[in-house]
């Protein structure tokens, strides 16, 4: 069961990546900006989470900072995802992350 609850916890974090793909997209700017964007996005918070939130991060913040930014990046992709014109996404990946989150917290 664990291992399914990692897996849609994966598939969750690449949904943010995607969103903030979308929110690049989005943006006023010519196409090429919108693609630099879109990779500066992408980039930005895949580092984030691979050095603060991913099993092999570099700095441990405590359970506690890990709960408060994780949660700030899944409240920040469905804002991006209401923003672009998807609120029902939005809602979804809020869903389904806090009951992934719940699932890992307590399952052994």
């Amino acid at each position: 069961m664990k291992a399914i609850a990692l897996g849609i916890r994966f598939v969750l974090e690449l949904c943010i990546l995607a969103s903030l793909a979308a929110l690049a997209a989005h943006l006023a700017v010519p196409l090429l900006i919108q693609a630099l964007m879109g990779l500066v996005f992408c980039a930005a918070g895949a580092v984030i989470w691979g050095t603060f939130l991913s099993p092999k991060r570099k700095y441990e913040i405590g359970p506690a900072g890990r709960l408060i930014l994780e949660a700030g990046f899944f409240l920040g992709a469905a804002l991006i995802l209401n923003y672009v014109g998807w609120p029902a996404l939005a809602i979804a990946l809020i869903v389904v992350a806090a009951a992934d989150r719940i699932a890992l917290a307590l399952l052994p």
